[in-house]
């Protein structure tokens, strides 16, 4: 194996392994987010005069994986994962194909490069591949339900306003709105035909939705159904709101998009500059692939690139 492919593909996988300990990092020391997980998780109780919590994120897909695997954190993560972008998806069949792209990249970078070390570093390179897909796949869909849901709430709230009840809104939201919010009404309410509690049908619907608005909604419903009011009311409040976020979210969007690029720009031009000068000079260059001292660079400069690209979007990143 020559030295230059040893080199890449150990700065792949030292990158992939720094970019998952960042997010993982990110995603502990988010307050906001925990708060906000910790609401829907918790229990809710009637009280004398108070309404308290109860679960909304249930995950029954967890009962098909072993104990020590169901108790476990990131298993759990995983599966929210998953099911954010392809509702219908298996923890378990996730799992195995993640597992064959690793043994099949294993053989195939092994065979190509006659390297058994090679080959297991490629290995995670393999398993990571369908996390990619997920991840590009939950971002999609859940940009389209947040962008659909205003003009769902203001659906619902007409057919309240006609006179109709909430299991017939929903059936009618499931009937009548585009895909794929249409597509997740449409599962509520054959959960609840089916003989399933409304409140548990909205509570499984927050399981396959990341998204604080939609949380919200299905929030103020529960709440309704245990108080009584004007639910129409609150729906139209809420669909005020989550407009008016999405409008500021765009102009955050528009003014930091300057900021976005240069950062972009400048965790692409390390790369760029290296290419440039072995082109022009590969004696030059080459001495970063040909030296063990050069090596150990270009592993760790990987590795500081991932955790750049990280910081430069979380400082960009405005909340809204």
């Amino acid at each position: 194996m020559r030295p230059s492919e040893f080199i890449l593909l150990v700065a792949l996988a030292t990158a992939l392994l720094v970019y998952g300990v960042v997010q993982w990092i990110i995603a502990r020391i988010d307050a906001d987010k925990r708060r906000l997980q910790q609401r829907l998780i918790s229990e809710w109780r009637t009280d004398v005069g108070s309404l308290a919590r109860r679960s909304i994120c249930t995950q029954p897909e967890l009962r098909e994986l072993p104990d020590w695997m169901a108790e476990r954190e990131f298993f759990r993560n995983l599966n929210r994962r998953l099911k954010y972008a392809f509702p219908d998806a298996r923890l378990t069949r996730f799992m195995t194909i993640a597992v064959c792209l690793g043994m099949i990249m294993f053989s195939i970078v092994t065979l190509a490069l006659d390297s058994l070390v090679a080959g297991v570093l490629a290995i995670p390179l393999g398993a990571y591949l369908p996390l990619i897909v997920v991840n590009g796949r939950r971002a999609a869909r859940q940009r389209a339900i947040v962008d659909q849901l205003p003009d769902a709430l203001d659906f619902l709230t007409r057919v309240l306003r006609a006179g109709h009840s909430l299991t017939t809104g929903i059936q009618m939201m499931g009937d009548e709105l585009p895909q794929p919010i249409g597509g997740e009404f449409r599962r509520c309410y054959d959960q609840h035909s089916m003989g399933q509690s409304l409140e548990d049908a909205l509570r499984d619907m927050v399981t396959r939705i990341d998204s604080s608005d939609f949380s919200f909604f299905i929030t103020a419903v529960l709440i309704q159904r245990q108080t009584g009011g004007d639910l129409s009311e609150v729906l139209a409040n809420i669909s005020r709101m989550v407009r008016s976020r999405q409008r500021l979210e765009q102009h955050v969007k528009a003014i930091t998009a300057e900021g976005r690029l240069t950062g972009y720009i400048l965790v692409a031009f390390p790369a760029v500059l290296f290419g440039i000068s072995w082109v022009l000079n590969p004696a030059y260059a080459g001495l970063l692939l040909k030296t063990q001292t050069g090596r150990m660079m270009l592993v760790v400069a990987a590795g500081l690139q991932v955790v750049g690209l990280a910081a430069i979007r979380r400082i960009v990143h405005v909340r809204v």
